[in-house]
């Protein structure tokens, strides 16, 4: 059948009548052979009681003829279209690529491209390159050089302008002739644009093209030389690991003081049938649907533990996979008896995280076919350090058939298993799982006479009224209460102020003990650094026996118990019943219990940024301590950082809404009905210059946070020399780089960003008006390779070293005077990518608040805004930037001024436009080439070769710096 023909054809109802028709008996025999299994993988459920059900049949699928994929009846025709049109785009890709061949003997240099280099930024006058024609078969006329970029009739991209050099147009044969490009910039980045040249043919009379791709970048020849790629990216081998081998069991860290458990924890292993469901090779474009069929069918107070107790199984396997990729072949243990060293690359960075107890899995390599069947040994991490482990094995274990080993490693599963242990326990109260309106009868909010008996620890606190009033509420809820709320926009002191709510608590009654948790150790450390007036008598910081020593500010060793080997270690059950207040992470929260602390030991269970946190990690703090009595109090920001999820199935499910998130939807937490009695929104900002605070402000908490920090601080860099619009202390600099990867590394890095941040680091610190110091910057990126090659560039000069480089998660809850971001990525292939799919930190709008609403006076943005524009609340962020005045570099192609709308697919927009001028440039040179030409209409003077003829454009100079 013909291409033409074949395209209707497959859309039509008959072609896919037939296929439907061909495969229903297919799908009946293999959901007969998969049925024979041993548990039917796809076609179970939970039912109420718990017994399996089997579930209705899958919805009818057809198997697509391009590319064997099944694919939902109702989406065929929509997926049959994109492989036409990718199609099409391909035919047109070929002929744009055919265009640069050499034709009728007509050779021109820079086959596979012109490139400029990396040009000086500090020095941008105009550049020249010449290349050369030459012709081997006739005499042609060179009637049009021009650059594709001239077309557009704007100012944005033209930078590059063509001339013939001598006299006259024609290259006689076998003569050669000489063209000059010129590249003209006034800013940093990549530019690329392509050269056009239509040649006529003296004998022949016809007319062709050949064209060249043109490159530029400006920027620091010293940094990209220094930064460039070690080696080229290479996607990594990874062996599914699946051992079937013996597996050789090693030995307990000596340094661990010996724990008085009173429960103890079970294993809580995978189900297998779900794992296949959800990762099974047969699970492809089904794994949502077939784990679902696992999940009970209600969620409620009866069914909550096996709902989420699916979800964090599907979540574990994903963080196994994860953790798979970083296994190592061929690596060098080195004999340090009785332990063994072995060198991590990426261990400072978490990258893997290696923790002491936590195991290491290591074999005598061999070829990967032996991988899963050969023993293995497994290794016990007794120290961690720098860029090496420590491990202890078994005495069955040595080196003497060599030292080259391959290295698994295995997933600590001591907090899942804690999360499964709350899931599990009967202690399921509504008012806790789901409160509702019954759990709130004749509450009333507190009044003022109430709020102004609070005499404030914290002298400033008594300033702001929503923080008094939170206080106040808390104070004075019954035993017993639905979880109270406390919504902490950015530096609005949510932490003060459950700080302060735990001190009037142990003031006004001797009874009171509290259990205060966070999802992080260093959140953790801020609570008990705040309670540490209460003494060591009072407060204990429970640690975690795997947590380094060095990780926690020295000034919180005294509220801790370290064993002489410099290791934390667990007090018994009565050590710990004598503090009023212990602190601890979310999954160390079910320490207490297991140490004997009877259910509502307790009176208060405080969780601060519990946005961040799992639902079941906090029930790990709740589930297993709290009793009928104990009052829970959640400090947090739903629009701020939600919890780290490895799997999108289980996201998609309900592990990415944290119990913050999900409770603050239900009626009871209104904030126009229930202020003060359920929730209290705290409203004066003490951090950010009103303009920074601006945007989140509008976007996130209806603008009705009040910016009410240190005027001396805020304002002090409205007049920052690097500023676009003095007084407005927010930049955004459009670059348009180069995202790049490196050897095995799936992480991003943008030298010419890197390069830029660089800059105004310099700028920022090296002028004395600013006052500025490196402790004051901090510059947040999504990926961890650009934090490298920042900090590479950073560290090169020491009056930069101390400043601090990381991801969004780093810098929640913190603050710099300074903060610059970098976006990393600059990926312009509008055509086949997934471009916002890929743009985690863009396309996250919680995650860009965060990053935004770190500074405090100034706030530097850098980005391709071709590519940040494709997301709407994006979009909307350089829109008020560029309003505002606030701009540097390339200037946008869109108008600002424009409604965003949440809906706009910006991305379907860009790809249909690019494909549109694709489509333009083809229909062009296809009419230049079938144009008649006149000799007297030759576009060249040949008596004067200083002349510019009108063909050969020059650059547009408009676009502001």
């Amino acid at each position: 059948m013909l291409a033409s023909a074949r395209r209707p054809h497959m859309k039509g109802k008959p072609h896919r009548k037939a296929l439907l028709a061909r495969q229903v008996g297919e799908d009946v025999q293999n959901q007969d052979r998969g049925n024979q299994g041993e548990n039917g993988g796809f076609s179970q459920q939970f039912s109420q009681d718990g017994r399996v059900e089997h579930s209705p049949p899958a919805q009818e699928q057809l198997v697509c003829e391009h590319c064997q994929k099944r694919v939902d009846n109702a989406a065929y025709d929509a997926h049959v279209a994109e492989h036409i049109r990718r199609q099409h785009l391909e035919e047109v890709n070929a002929e744009l690529e055919k265009a640069q061949d050499d034709k009728e003997g007509v050779v021109v240099s820079g086959r596979s491209g012109i490139d400029f280099g990396i040009l000086d930024s500090d020095n941008l006058n105009s550049v020249e390159v010449v290349i050369t024609i030459k012709s081997t078969e006739s005499a042609v006329s060179l009637k049009k050089a021009r650059m594709r970029s001239s077309n557009r009739g704007d100012e944005h991209g033209v930078k590059f302008s063509a001339r013939l050099r001598g006299k006259g147009h024609v290259v006689q044969k076998n003569a050669t002739r000489q063209v000059s490009i010129l590249f003209h910039a006034s800013f940093p980045g990549v530019f690329e644009d392509t050269l056009e040249l239509v040649f006529f043919n003296l004998d022949s009379r016809s007319t062709f093209i050949i064209t060249r791709t043109v490159e530029a970048t400006v920027g620091s020849r010293e940094d990209h030389e220094l930064l460039k790629a070690k080696a080229p990216y290479k996607r990594r081998k990874f062996v599914k690991p699946n051992p079937t081998g013996p597996i050789i069991k090693s030995l307990r860290p000596p340094t661990w003081t010996k724990t008085a458990w009173t429960e103890k924890l079970k294993a809580f292993n995978t189900p297998k049938a779900l794992i296949e469901a959800a990762y099974g090779p047969q699970s492809q474009g089904r794994s949502l649907a077939a784990v679902k069929r696992f999940m009970p069918s209600v969620f409620n107070e009866n069914t909550y533990g096996a709902w989420f107790q699916v979800l964090l199984y599907v979540e574990e396997e994903r963080v196994k996979q994860d953790l798979d990729t970083y296994s190592l072949t061929e690596a060098k243990l080195e004999s340090a008896y009785p332990r063994y060293k072995l060198l991590v690359e990426g261990l400072a960075e978490n990258r893997p995280s290696v923790l002491v107890g936590d195991f290491i899995l290591v074999s005598h390599s061999g070829d990967a076919e032996s991988f899963n069947t050969r023993t293995w040994y497994e290794g016990r991490v007794h120290q961690v350090h720098q860029n090496h482990v420590s491990l202890r094995f078994s005495d069955d274990f040595s080196i003497y058939k060599g030292n080259k080993f391959d290295v698994r490693f295995v997933l600590n599963r001591l907090p899942f298993r804690r999360m499964h242990q709350a899931l599990t326990n009967s202690f399921n109260p509504t008012r806790l799982l789901f409160p509702g309106p019954e759990h709130i009868l004749g509450l009333m909010r507190v009044t003022k006479n109430k709020i102004d008996e609070i005499n404030p620890i914290y002298r400033p606190l008594g300033e702001d009224e929503e923080q008094k009033e939170t206080v106040a509420a808390i104070l004075n809820l019954k035993p017993g209460s639905a979880p109270f709320v406390v919504f902490g926009p950015p530096g609005t002191g949510k932490t003060v102020t459950i700080v302060e709510a735990m001190r009037q608590l142990l003031d006004s009654n001797p009874e009171v003990r509290i259990l205060a948790c966070a999802p992080s150790n260093s959140a953790a450390d801020q609570i008990a650094i705040k309670l540490m007036n209460l003494g060591k008598s009072q407060l204990f910081r429970l640690n975690s026996l795997s947590r380094r020593l060095n990780d926690m500010t020295q000034i919180l060793r005294p509220f801790s118990i370290i064993n002489e080997n410099q290791v934390f270690a667990m007090p018994d059950k009565e050590q710990l019943s004598k503090f009023r207040v212990v602190v601890s992470t979310c999954v160390s929260a079910g320490v207490p219990a297991s140490l004997g602390l009877g259910r509502g030991h307790f009176t208060h269970i405080f969780v601060d940024e519990a946005g961040q946190a799992k639902e079941p990690e906090i029930m790990v703090a709740i589930k297993t301590i709290a009793g009928p009595k104990t009052n829970v109090v959640l400090a947090g920001d739903n629009q701020q950082l939600g919890p780290m999820i490895n799997s999108a199935i289980a996201g998609s499910l309900g592990l990415r809404t944290s119990y913050l998130a999900r409770i603050m939807q239900r009626e009871i937490y209104d904030l126009k009905k229930y202020r003060g009695i359920t929730i209290v929104k705290l409203v004066k900002n003490f951090r950010s210059h009103p303009d920074i605070l601006h945007f989140s402000n509008q976007q996130f908490y209806n603008s009705e946070l009040l910016s009410c920090g240190d005027r001396a601080l805020i304002h002090s860099l409205e007049n920052y020399e690097e500023l676009p619009k003095k007084k407005f202390p927010l930049v955004f600099h459009a670059i348009i780089g180069k995202d790049e990867r490196e050897k095995s590394s799936p992480s991003y890095f943008n030298i010419d960003e890197a390069t830029q941040v660089k800059k105004y680091c310099l700028s920022l610190i090296g002028n004395r008006k600013n006052q500025i110091k490196a402790e004051h910057i901090g510059v947040i990126t999504p990926y961890h390779a650009q934090r490298c090659k920042i900090l590479d560039l950073l560290h090169k000069d020491h009056k930069l070293r101390d400043i601090t480089v990381g991801s969004v998660e780093e810098f929640q809850g913190q603050e710099r005077r300074v903060i610059i971001i970098s976006t990393v990525r600059s990926n312009k292939d509008f055509i086949t990518s997934d471009i916002r799919r890929s743009l985690g930190f863009v396309a996250n709008k919680h995650r860009l608040n965060v990053a935004l609403t770190r500074a405090q006076a100034l706030l530097i943005v850098i980005g391709n805004p071709v590519v940040l524009s494709l997301d709407p609340i994006w979009r909307e962020f350089l829109n008020y930037v560029h309003i505002r005045g606030g701009w540097r570099g390339k200037q946008i192609d869109w108008d600002p001024e424009e409604p965003v709308l949440d809906t706009a697919d910006f991305e379907a927009a860009r790809r249909t436009k690019v494909e549109a001028e694709m489509e333009d440039t083809i229909t062009r040179l296809r009419a230049m080439i079938l144009e008649k030409h006149e000799e007297d209409g030759l576009i060249f003077e040949a008596d004067d070769e200083d002349e510019d003829a009108a063909a050969f454009e020059r650059p547009i100079l408009r676009e502001a710096e």
